[in-house]
């Protein structure tokens, strides 16, 4: 598990990553059903960025989401990388404070079915 040091470092990776996103058949298909949007805010360094997953339409981007998402994930970018690669485990994040969460959590939930093809695609866009 390895974290970033800048942003500069960080957000073409993330932009990468949501870019993939938005044009995988795969997640368009797992989420037709699903609407919930998360926003990731990463400790270090800082940087805010969002996944929106809307009845089989994905949208994100760096930055804030304007509105507000349902769901809000805060945790350093080790923590963020390590639940993306596999290493770590979302639910144990969270027990032992490495990760926050706010909002709709059941929401959240149903992305379950996506995690193996987020992960994916972020060890793609790496």
């Amino acid at each position: 598990m390895s974290g970033f040091t800048t942003v500069e470092e960080m957000k073409p990776i993330v932009a990468k990553w949501i870019d993939l996103m938005t044009k995988d058949s795969a997640i368009s298909d797992k989420c037709k059903g699903i609407n919930c949007s998360m926003q990731f805010i990463i400790s270090d360094p800082e940087i805010t960025f969002f996944t929106s997953f809307m009845d089989g339409k994905v949208t994100g981007g760096v930055g804030p989401m304007d509105p507000k998402a349902m769901v809000d994930l805060e945790m350093s970018s080790a923590t963020f990388d390590g639940m993306m690669t596999g290493e770590v485990d979302g639910a144990s994040a969270a027990m032992s404070g490495d990760m926050s969460f706010s909002g709709d959590m059941s929401a959240a939930m149903g992305l379950q079915a996506l995690q193996e093809d987020m992960m994916r695609l972020w060890l793609k866009s790496k």
